[in-house]
Order: structure tokens, then sequence, then C-alpha cells
């Protein structure tokens, strides 16, 4: 019998762009986002570009799929914000993750957190959630440009045990410790309702989102929650080139 053959990213690991600036590794309190609301929608993706773009690190998942995920906190220490992410998702060894290609933020002070505790790029940007009688919309603009409009309609609500949502955590690009490293989000969630729906896609600009070689094909799922969101320390760093199943995942050193 032959040996599986694992497929890996083929992006080099110094083509990968690194957020600005240092991770905070010091000492951390946990953050709380009450009643935080969140969209997310997967799309397949051609997987040869999934593969083009992840780090020589990570695997792709089979099929390729995109992810689009907007988080609406309206009461934070830095005010209402909504962030907007899109990634490819990946696995670090056996685990699901997604990739981080584009990050967006309305809130600077918010934007700045997240850069420097979880390595996330935040353009400041007009990035709206809303919901109607028939549909949850985001959208992400920048200067009069349309870069996102994606939204779910015909939902269902979920309950019981299936009310909660898996959600991949995101891996950003960052500098840890001096080294260039893949960052693991941390964040645990206590839903309060959520809801499934069919992913509709209106507008897609791949460039302005951070990737022109990424593009949605085929919609999967999509759904809307409304939870808790425990913002924990970032505790995780993946090797850019060395995969975690080699031993390139580790915690992260901590300082202070």
């Amino acid at each position: 019998m032959n040996a599986p053959v694992l497929l890996y990213g083929e992006r080099a690991p110094a083509s990968v762009e690194l957020s600005a600036g240092a991770l905070d590794v010091s000492a951390q309190q946990p953050m709380v986002l009450p009643e935080a609301e969140i969209l997310y929608v997967l799309y397949e993706m051609p997987m040869k570009n999934a593969v083009a773009r992840l780090p020589v690190s990570v695997h792709p998942s089979v099929p390729a799929v995109f992810g689009i995920t907007f988080i609406h906190a309206k009461d934070s220490p830095f005010g209402s914000f909504t962030l907007g992410y899109v990634g490819i998702a990946c696995r670090t060894g056996i685990k699901p993750r997604h990739f981080v290609t584009g990050s967006f933020c309305d809130n600077a002070a918010a934007g700045d957190f997240l850069r420097n505790r979880y390595g996330f790029a935040c353009t400041q940007a007009n990035v709206d959630y809303h919901e109607t009688y028939d549909r949850t919309c985001g959208t992400i603009a920048l200067n009069g440009r349309s870069l996102l409009d994606v939204a779910i309609t015909e939902s269902i609500p979920l309950v019981g045990v299936g009310a909660m949502i898996k959600y991949s955590p995101p891996l950003t690009a960052a500098r840890v410790n001096g080294a260039p490293a893949l960052v693991q989000f941390e964040a645990a969630y206590d839903f309060k309702r959520s809801i499934r729906g069919k992913p509709r896609l209106a507008h897609f600009d791949g460039a302005g989102l951070g990737d022109a070689a990424i593009v949605p094909t085929t919609p999967i799922a999509g759904s809307r929650a409304v939870c808790d969101v425990h913002l924990l320390p970032a505790r995780f760093e993946v090797d850019l080139e060395v995969p975690a199943e080699r031993g390139g995942a580790r915690k992260i050193a901590r300082t202070g």
C-alpha cells in the first residue's frame, strides 16, 4: 500500500506579509464582547488557487474553502465596532483553521487592539453588519469603493445542541518574539441564538480584499449567531515553514 500523500500550501514564507508591529505577548486578561453578532459564510474556491496562496506549513481543506466572517460588537472598551475578515480554510496538523488574507475594522482603537493582540492587519474601512426582514448582510467599503457585499437569506433557527456553530480559528501572520509566525486567534463563544441560511454574494472584489487570486465559486453554508464572545490571550503560534506535525506548532512564550 502506498503511503498517503499530504497536500501542503506552496507559498514561500518570505512572501507572507506580516502585520505591522510585534505581537503583544505580555500577560493579558480576557475581554468579553456581550451579545456580539457573528455572520459566517463559506464558499468553495479553486483548489489550485488555495494551494498557491497558503503557506507551506499548512494543509488546504478538501474541497478548498473560503470563509467570510463579520463580528459586530455593540459593547466593548472601544465602543461599538465591526470586524470583517476573509481567509482560506486550512489545517495545522489535523486542526481546522482559516489563513486570513484580509481584515477590516470600522473602529481605529479596536483595530489596533486586534492587531497588537492577535495579529490582524486591520485596514480601517466602512464595515457594516445589519439585518432586514429577510436577510442578514455584511458589507465592506473603502474610500467609496465597494469591496464585499454578502448576505444569508431563507434562514431557519437552530435549536438545542444544533444551535452551536463551529468557527475555525483564524490564523494571522505576525512577528512573535522577534520571529515571523502564524498566530492563532483565541476566543470562546456562549451562544444565545443562531440561524442558518443560504449565502448570497452580491459583490466580491478579491484584489481590494487582499488577494486577486481568490475567487469564491459554490456557496456552502451561512449562519448568523448572537453570543457572548470571550477574547482570550493568543496561546499558539505556527511556524511559516515547519508544519505542526513536524514540531512547527508551539505555545507562545510570555513576557512580563
